[in-house]
């Protein structure tokens, strides 16, 4: 684990679903969430690894979306990630992230 990010996720922990997303992971706060390697794809593609916003603006800027799009209430969590796999200016596909403490 190496550089603090932010991971917005529903009231139960998981995974928001975006984009269609059927993947949805299920996190625990102080545990690491790792993907194993048969399921890592770098680059900018929505598959492959787990999404984290890169500062706390962006985290919620997201979590106003999905109030406003879909009502739902979502969590934002400090998190430590694993290997970089993307980032931009917005968001960072990482392998493992761990939720640190409840923002």
């Amino acid at each position: 684990m190496r550089t603090t990010k932010y991971k917005v996720v529903t009231n139960n922990l998981k995974s928001l679903g975006l984009r269609r997303n059927p993947n949805i992971l299920k996190y625990e706060i102080g545990r690491t969430k790792r993907l194993p390697k048969t399921k890592l794809l770098a680059g900018n593609t929505d598959w492959g690894g787990i999404w984290v916003t890169q500062n706390l603006s962006n985290a919620k800027t997201l979590q106003k979306y999905m109030q406003k799009k879909y009502n739902r209430h979502t969590r934002i969590f400090e998190v430590q990630i694993g290997k970089i796999l993307y980032e931009n200016s917005y968001r960072c596909k990482t392998n493992s992230i761990k939720l640190l403490r409840e923002v």
